[in-house]
């Protein structure tokens, strides 16, 4: 076997177990995994695949497609947090999959590895990888679009003998119904500003959009808003004018921020490609052919004009430009290509990761302080910075010294990243002990039974419904805890319906005086007003930096009527 065979494969090897690695090793992290996993919980536990649930309450804030793939790998796997997560890494293979046969197709061989390589070894790729979270999913869904309506764009001039181009769009369309599905209109818009003014340019606007991708966009999508719509039925108002419209245009979600705020997210999320990236277009752009130009046009349009649409846009969060990383994965796959040792870039990222290993080892020691972590996460965070630091060290001295050799160049740009996970295993396990709730939900099930009911006074712990696997009755002013803006919207709606897991504020103090079945409290823990109350009348359980638990108060009433 070839030495540069040898060479890629310790560089996948070490890619695969990057992504792989202490994978479900923490628990879920409040809020969005232990939420978005007790909906797919739900979801399995009901064999309702039509309507999301969170707590027994409709959850409209997000489609349908990621808690439906998660729900059924919970049916098999049961509701653990790796059968929560699988879905996240099973898409982002799929992602590098695509991008390492696009590559393949259109660069070369040995740069479909580099593309698919530097996809997956970008910190964005892998963070989101492994959360139980939407965007991984979009963000295949999203690539496919592109991907194919390039294909449909760059089909055969012969179209009377060749029908490519037209089953391009079709599976172009397809894609986006389903990242529709999964996230939104935000799937249309995505695809569509990227390839409408490349269309122009290359003349092939017709090729868009033909009869069948339509009617196969309409097939995948209407009959589930047609479900959901007859069921709730303001569902497509809420979700156009709130979760579309309103997230984009205001900050009535408060998730804004500066107009430059991706600029850093997308260089440090996708380091140390992005510094690969930069400094090989110093030298200069493909020239090579024609359709090598036209790919290069392609991914610029891919990298920029999302990175302008979501900059301008109200709502911001560093997920959003997850289906931008592929593209620049292809860049450097492009702008390495036909190299036979020295490639671009290398000096540049050399600089970037001797720095970044500056920062992790002066700077680290500092960024429990600055993020208000628990004593017990900041303790982790030196060891996790000196390990990290020294990933980024060896890879800028191996690119330095060794940066005439390709196969080097690339094991060293894959190590930074792919360390992560073995670096951080300490550091992770705290962040999910402070984040989650499953050291709480261990106690609680040791003393509750099948009559045992849940009571949340003023929160509603996110993981928690997902450890316990039952739902929580919730006492609420506001609805707030449950952060869904449809619930929070409706709240005294679902309020006043029978049978719901929502109750008035105050409504838990009858159920403490007059215990009729076994029952536990859950309350925020810095609460002392409702503490007090509690202790009156229950035992602590257990608690937490967030929340107490009290009780149960059928062994209190056991106990006093006893004579204990």
């Amino acid at each position: 076997m070839k030495s540069r065979n040898w060479w890629l494969i310790a560089a996948v090897l070490i890619t695969v177990t990057g992504l792989s690695f202490n994978f479900s090793g923490y628990d879920l992290l409040d809020p969005d995994e232990g939420r978005n996993a007790e909906v797919a919980r739900e979801m399995a536990a009901t064999n309702d695949y039509v309507l999301p649930r969170l707590n027994g309450l409709p959850y409209l804030d997000k489609p349908i497609l990621f808690f439906f793939v998660d729900a059924l790998g919970m049916e098999v796997l049961g509701p653990t947090v790796f059968a929560a997560r699988l879905p996240a890494l099973l898409f982002t293979i799929f992602t590098l999959a695509l991008v390492w046969w696009f590559a393949r197709k259109r660069v070369g061989r040995d740069e479909a590895w580099v593309a698919a390589l530097a996809t997956a070894t970008m910190p964005l790729t892998l963070g989101f990888s492994r959360t139980v979270i939407f965007d991984s999913t979009l963000a295949f869904f999203v690539v496919l679009s592109i991907v194919a309506f390039f294909e449909a764009f760059h089909g055969s001039a012969n179209e009377g003998n060749d029908d490519t181009p037209y089953w391009w769009t079709v599976v172009a369309w397809c894609g986006m119904a389903l990242g529709v599905l999964t996230k939104g209109p935000i799937a249309i818009a995505v695809p569509l500003m990227v390839v409408i003014p490349f269309a122009a340019w290359r003349k092939t606007l017709r090729r868009v959009i033909n009869p069948i991708a339509l009617l196969s966009f309409a097939a995948l999508l209407l009959p589930w808003i047609f479900a959901m719509q007859k069921r709730i039925p303001e569902f497509l108002e809420y979700s156009l004018v709130t979760e579309t419209i309103a997230r984009l245009t205001t900050d009535e979600m408060q998730r804004t921020g500066p107009i430059w705020y991706f600029l850093p997210i997308i260089i440090a999320g996708s380091l140390p490609w992005s510094a690969v990236a930069l400094g090989a277009l110093k030298k200069g752009t493909p020239g090579k052919s024609s359709e090598d130009r036209s790919l290069f046009v392609f991914l610029l349009l891919w990298i920029l004009v999302p990175l302008v649409f979501f900059s301008l846009s109200q709502s911001k969060r560093p997920q959003y430009i997850l289906p931008t990383l592929p593209a620049i994965g292809l860049l450097v796959a492009l702008l390495w290509k036909g190299a036979p040792e020295k490639v671009g870039g290398i000096r540049a990222a050399s600089i970037a990761l001797a720095l970044l290993a500056i920062v992790f080892f002066v700077v680290a020691s500092a960024l429990g302080e600055v993020f208000g972590a628990s004593e017990a996460v900041a303790a982790t965070i030196p060891a996790t910075g000196i390990g990290l630091g020294a990933a980024c060290l060896i890879s800028a001295v191996v690119l330095w010294v060794f940066g005439d050799n390709r196969s080097l160049t690339l094991l060293a740009l894959v190590l930074p990243v792919s360390v992560i996970p073995l670096a951080s295993t300490r550091l992770m396990s705290a962040i999910g002990d402070d984040r989650s709730n499953a050291n709480i939900a261990q106690v609680m099930n040791r003393v509750i039974t099948d009559e045992t009911e849940i009571i949340a006074i003023e929160t509603f712990p996110l993981s928690l419904p997902f450890y316990l696997d039952r739902l929580v009755t919730l006492s609420t002013t506001t609805g707030a805890e449950l952060t869904s803006n449809y619930l929070f919207r409706t709240l005294d709606d679902w309020r006043n319906i029978q049978g719901t897991t929502l109750r008035p504020p105050g409504w838990w103090r009858e159920r403490v005086a007059v215990c009729d079945r076994p029952r536990l409290f859950v309350v925020k823990s810095h609460d002392q007003d409702t503490r007090q109350l509690l202790e009156t009348a229950l035992p602590l359980l257990t608690v937490n930096r967030k929340v107490a638990v009290y009780g149960p108060c059928d062994l209190v009433q056991l106990a006093n009527t006893s004579g204990l």
